[in-house]
């Protein structure tokens, strides 16, 4: 796992820690109503998230490319001098 990876999953579990504090706290103060829109809520923001980060994704590379300098695969033959 690349560091900007591992620095976003991190950052991911910490963001889930909070909501689900906040959603503890909603639900003892509120009742089981509000903690059900606040739900739906933290849901539609998460599809939304989703589709933006789908968006900002790199296409997948051809397979048995192993750059993108260059025409060359990993399957082509190789000349030994």
């Amino acid at each position: 796992m690349t560091p900007s990876r591992r620095l976003g999953a991190l950052f991911l579990v910490a963001l889930l820690g909070v909501v689900a504090a906040l959603g503890a706290v909603v639900l003892a103060v509120a009742g089981a109503w509000v903690l059900a829109g606040y739900v739906l809520v933290v849901v539609a923001l998460l599809a939304v998230g989703a589709g933006w980060a789908r968006g900002r994704a790199e296409p997948a590379r051809p397979e048995g490319r192993t750059c993108t300098c260059c025409t060359s695969t990993v399957h082509d033959p190789v000349e030994v001098r």
